[in-house]
């Protein structure tokens, strides 16, 4: 798969994952923040709706202080008066006198038709008893006490009350009910009170203060403890029980309460605020409730709006992905062509990438390797040719060397059969042998260098066996004694236990034995001593011959031509040049090498590596 595509993959994953994570959390949390923003507004109302209901309470006191001091001064007229306001609709003024009885003034007929009541009726105390039942005698009785006001909610279970309704409401009712003490000394207590049950026209003023857009979607509704008695949702409404898991909290704990709940068949955000009656005690409560429906139309565009930006920002992704993956693939397309065009020899090619960043370098740094490719190339050019052409020198001058050797041979035979046949017979006085032991010795030495031309410019065919290398050094060392290099320096053999076998040439590898150990004896001083040790690799795979010696080193200048033929360090008539070189030629025939490591004064080590035979056993 192309780089490009898998950038432009790589990142619509992560630009799709990221935005669906993102629209699925943002969903969850303006779904909760939703939640929670309807129900502190619902709180809200409810505590408005409250409001316009403390207010109904504290007028109907004012009213019922004003009829308590009109009736001090006027009597019975100041009750079958009119009220001073006609914002505070009441449904009946009672006057309780200290001895029981009661003067009851109606201001609407049974059925609540708004006709008002033409007379007083006066009550006795048993009449006055069950029409206040017990909900508002106590009430009385607290105000006469205390000789202070009272107002607040309760539930009137009198057949008086319930006749206020038209009789159409059974069991309790839930009414408002303000009473002022008496304005002078043994004076009557006055009560006022309003209906509530069955009634919606003071639900419909505490809507009408809420500040909602969509009214008709608001439900107001009282309650007389967990009976719903009053409901205000589009039309009028009332009947059936609470359907709100809130309500028991309510009037168990007094405090307001909002939520989540059913009513009407729908989901309202709804919350509930406690109502108690004039001794404190909690017997009814007003719920507000707004349909889920509105807040769900909010929350639906809310979320549609958020998708779709999330959507918008993924369209924006995708095409910067498309735009950012072809800027930064193309200046990696051209370091590729580079590349394969280097690979292919054109080393002229050079990559233009002009900026500051990883990739600028990088196309710097690959011009840069080509430039060093080049003139390492034309370097190594030259190299080669020099080389070739001195390989040529050496081959021509040792097929020269060769000829001239095989020439000067026999020559140097006669000469050196003739001289030793006249040495022997010459007798030992004889002034002149010691000339012929020096032409002997000096033809000798001649030969032995034409050998030495003979044998590096020839080459035999190996006749490779199964070598034990410890038996062949054991076999080398009688040899090499014999040379006065090494008659002269102790040679300290360290013999590997394991048995190291190499397929190798005995002869051939015997030669390179003798020219190690010989060049470390003439290197050490007479006394010295020589390391000769065997032993096997890090890697287990090749024999190891190392030969040290404490002699005078090799210069520095010169360790990297000790392997050039005709190349040497010794004095003059001390050697050729072509042991080392013969040497490597013979180990490197053998799939081995030859390493040198040498410092000046201290001495050198020379290691031979060979491949080990196969053991028994192993491929």
């Amino acid at each position: 798969m192309p780089l490009r595509t898998r950038l432009i993959l790589a990142f619509v994953l992560l630009i799709v994952s990221s935005a669906s994570a993102t629209i699925m959390i943002g969903n969850a949390v303006f779904g909760r923040k939703f939640d929670e923003v309807a129900s502190d507004l619902v709180a809200l109302y409810a505590r408005l709706a409250s409001q316009v209901l403390d207010t109904r309470i504290e007028k109907m006191r004012q009213v019922a202080d004003g009829l308590s001091a009109r009736y001090a001064r006027d009597g019975a007229p100041a009750v079958a008066a009119e009220p001073d306001s006609d914002e505070v609709p009441l449904d009946f003024a009672l006057v309780h006198n200290s001895s029981g009885s009661s003067t009851l003034r109606l201001f609407s007929a049974p059925g609540g038709d708004g006709i008002r009541a033409p007379s007083l009726t006066a009550l006795s105390a048993a009449e006055t008893e069950a029409f206040l039942g017990s909900s508002l005698a106590p009430v009385l009785d607290k105000v006469r006490k205390e000789n202070v006001p009272a107002a607040g909610f309760a539930a009137a279970e009198g057949g008086g009350i319930r006749t206020l309704t038209g009789g159409s409401e059974g069991g309790e009712v839930l009414l408002a009910a303000a009473a002022a003490p008496p304005a002078r000394a043994g004076g009557p207590v006055v009560l006022v009170g309003r209906v509530l049950s069955g009634r919606s026209d003071l639900l419909e003023q505490a809507r009408r203060l809420i500040p909602s857009e969509r009214k008709d979607r608001l439900l107001v509704s009282l309650f007389l403890g967990n009976r719903r008695v009053a409901s205000l949702k589009g039309e009028k409404a009332s009947g059936g029980n609470s359907e709100l898991k809130m309500a028991e909290t309510v009037l168990r704990g007094g405090e307001l309460q909002s939520g989540i709940a059913r009513a009407f068949g729908g989901s309202f955000y709804a919350a509930c605020v406690p109502l108690r009656d004039p001794t404190g005690r909690v017997v009814a409560m007003l719920a507000v409730g707004s349909s889920e429906d509105a807040v769900s139309e909010v929350r639906r565009r809310t979320i549609v709006l958020f998708s779709s930006l999330i959507a918008g920002g993924m369209v924006f992704g995708f095409i910067m992905t498309f735009l950012f993956s072809s800027w930064l693939v193309s200046p990696i397309s051209q370091l590729a062509e580079g590349m394969s065009r280097v690979a292919e020899g054109d080393l002229n090619y050079k990559v233009r990438i002009e900026s500051a960043d990883e990739l600028g370098k990088l196309a710097a740094a690959f011009n840069q390797m080509v430039r060093a490719v080049k003139e390492r190339d034309l370097k190594l050019r030259e190299m080669t040719e020099s080389r070739l052409t001195q390989v040529e020198k050496q081959v021509s001058i040792g097929r020269l060397a060769a000829g001239v050797a095989h020439e000067i041979n026999n020559p140097l035979t006669a000469i050196l059969s003739l001289t030793s046949l006249a040495l022997r017979k010459m007798p030992a006085g004889d002034p002149r042998r010691d000339d012929l032991e020096i032409v002997v010795s000096e033809t000798s030495r001649c030969r032995e260098i034409v050998r030495n031309l003979l044998d590096f410019a020839r080459e035999r065919p190996m006749e490779r066996q199964r070598v034990n290398v410890n038996a062949l050094l054991l076999e080398t060392l009688p040899l090499a004694k014999r040379y006065e290099s090494l008659a002269q320096v102790k040679i300290d053999l360290k013999l590997c236990d394991a048995p190291l076998d190499v397929n190798a040439d005995a002869k051939l590898l015997q030669q390179v034995l003798m020219n190690l150990l010989l060049n470390a004896g003439e290197a050490t001083e007479h006394g010295g001593s020589v390391l000769l040790e065997t032993d096997e690799d890090s890697s287990g795979h090749f024999a190891q011959i190392r030969v040290l010696d404490r002699g005078r080193g090799i210069p520095k200048e010169h360790i990297n031509r000790v392997f050039e033929p005709f190349f040497t360090t010794k004095s003059a008539g001390k050697g050729t040049g072509l042991g080392l070189s013969v040497s490597l030629g013979i180990v490197r025939k053998h799939d081995g090498t030859i390493e040198i490591e040498s410092v000046e004064g201290q001495g050198t080590c020379v290691t031979v590596l060979l491949p080990r035979a196969a053991l028994h056993g192993e491929t």
